[in-house]
């Protein structure tokens, strides 16, 4: 019998030729053609750019979830002085629809990322997040509407531009190993924003007073903010200068079926999780200033509660991710979740500054984890690099569901009594119920992985089985033969001896 030469492969495709039957004269050939996904050179992880768009994006989310995460400061000083005629929810409602605008503009930006539009993204979020910032500054007092638009509407339309890019751009550098540590280390661009957005508009804010609200005026509110953005600009630019896209190598780019993912029940399962965790991570973002001030704590050190919160969750951003790279991430986000809503919770117990400071400190821990390990974990789902911003997006905007209602629902639950524990319940328990779904997200998930192994184990089997027939019929009659996946060329070979033709 002839034999069939060796058959090329194109980069976008591979053929597939199973021989059904085969007689004395003719080979009669099966064909299949299979398309499959684009082979992309995985160089080295990381490296010199790799670590560049990470301090890239470390910018991006200092100027970003950095500065949202200091929404406690304008929410004291608004309800005190600026904003006295509106109430806590409806202010509330400033930096909720700014927080729905960052997770939420994901189902945009997802796509558009994944299309090859990083750059066109980042230029102009950057450029609609100083504008509205200067604007911001020129809003006059007791105008609700002008700071709605350019700090709710604008600032936040512009960071959710900019969110979901910068952490898939991270996600194409490092694909493997480190990927959760590299995004936790990008993260906690929003953690030390936390610290220094605060501390600093505080001081600015308030010149000449001695406590926050008595001081602050029109004037210093204008030129505090004026300098903030300046500050913000500058590290703006610093992200686009250093982050750098990385072109993938391949014939054909895979295309993205976003309805899929709705049929993978531990995507969903993830996906909910976080949007109900969602709902007790930035009660204490908002709240937690002016918790501590009803609670009796001096005005002086209740200004930097919020700074303290985000100290500590750089750390939980950091230490966590490491973990996450060798346990997994879903695994790591499980217990995390579970101790953020308890200690949510734990602000049920708070009636001093010491207990006010350990449980603020914990939760800053536990809540930089949960926010450094979502995007990660959401990640590790991708079944392609191309699907990864678009994942990341769906996922991010469901949260931002959670973001725009929480702090008003909160602020309806506290009223103008101060009933603290009603919306610490609600957080709390919203909270523990994510961590539930994300337990059932891990449990599917090992249940498929576990029936894969089966079914592969099966194949196996069955494979060798059919193996070890064929060579008890030896040479006689007609036998099925498989042949590994080639060409789609059809293979006709006439007779013995004769050169197989290629059609």
């Amino acid at each position: 019998m002839t034999e069939l030469p060796a058959m090329s492969k194109t980069p976008a495709l591979e053929r597939n030729a199973t021989l059904v039957s085969l007689d004395k004269n003719q080979l009669v050939l099966e064909k299949q053609e299979i398309e499959v996904e684009e082979v992309q050179v995985q160089d080295e992880e990381g490296g010199l750019h790799g670590w560049m768009t990470v301090a890239g994006g470390w910018c991006a989310q200092f100027v970003g979830i950095g500065h949202a995460n200091a929404f406690g400061v304008y929410e004291d000083f608004y309800k005190e002085n600026y904003l006295s005629n509106e109430s806590s929810s409806a202010i509330a409602w400033i930096g909720s629809t700014q927080l729905a605008m960052l997770f939420g503009m994901g189902l945009i930006a997802g796509p558009l990322f994944d299309k090859g539009h990083f750059r066109t993204l980042v230029y102009s979020s950057a450029a609609l997040y100083i504008l509205c910032n200067f604007l911001l500054s020129i809003t006059k007092p007791h105008h609700f509407y002008q700071v709605f638009l350019s700090q709710g509407i604008g600032m936040g339309l512009a960071m959710g531009m900019m969110y979901v890019p910068t952490f898939g751009l991270i996600g194409h550098h490092f694909h493997t190993r480190r990927r959760a540590f590299a995004m936790g280390i990008a993260s906690t661009g929003s953690a030390i924003g936390g610290i220094v957005h605060p501390i600093m508009l505080n001081n600015l804010i308030n010149a000449g007073g001695n406590a926050f609200g008595s001081g602050g005026t029109e004037g210093t509110f204008g030129r505090a903010i004026r300098i903030n953005a300046g500050m913000n600009a500058g590290l703006l630019g610093l992200c686009i200068l250093l982050m750098r896209t990385k072109k993938v190598t391949g014939g054909v780019k895979p295309k993205v079926n976003m309805g899929a993912f709705f049929r993978e029940p531990e995507y969903i399962l993830v996906t909910f999780g976080c949007f109900l965790a969602t709902f007790g991570l930035f009660f204490p973002v908002v709240y937690v200033q002016l918790f501590s001030a009803t609670k009796g704590i001096s005005q002086s050190l209740s200004f930097y509660t919020l700074s303290i919160l985000n100290a500590a969750s750089t750390l939980g951003r950091t230490f966590p991710n490491l973990l996450a790279d060798r346990i997994g991430s879903l695994n790591m986000l499980i217990p995390i979740t579970s101790g953020l809503g308890a200690l949510v919770l734990g602000y049920l117990g708070v009636a001093s500054l010491a207990s006010d400071a350990v449980v603020t400190v914990i939760f800053g821990f536990f809540s930089g984890g949960f926010i450094s390990l979502m995007i990660p974990t959401v990640a590790s789902l991708a079944k392609h690099q191309g699907e990864i911003g678009a994942r990341i997006g769906i996922t991010s905007a469901v949260a931002g569901i959670s973001c725009l209602a929480g702090p008003p629902i909160n602020g309806a639950l506290l009223t103008g009594t101060f009933k603290w524990s009603r919306p610490i319940i609600f957080s709390g328990v919203c909270t523990l119920g994510g961590a539930a779904l994300l337990i059932l997200a891990r449990a599917w998930q090992a249940h498929t992985r576990r029936h894969s192994h089966e079914l592969q184990t099966r194949s196996k089997e069955e494979k060798e089985e059919l193996e070890s027939g064929r060579d008890g019929r030896g040479s006689s009659g007609a036998s099925t033969v498989a042949l590994p996946i080639t060409s789609t060329v059809g293979i006709s070979v006439k007779e013995e001896g004769e050169k197989p033709a290629l059609t």
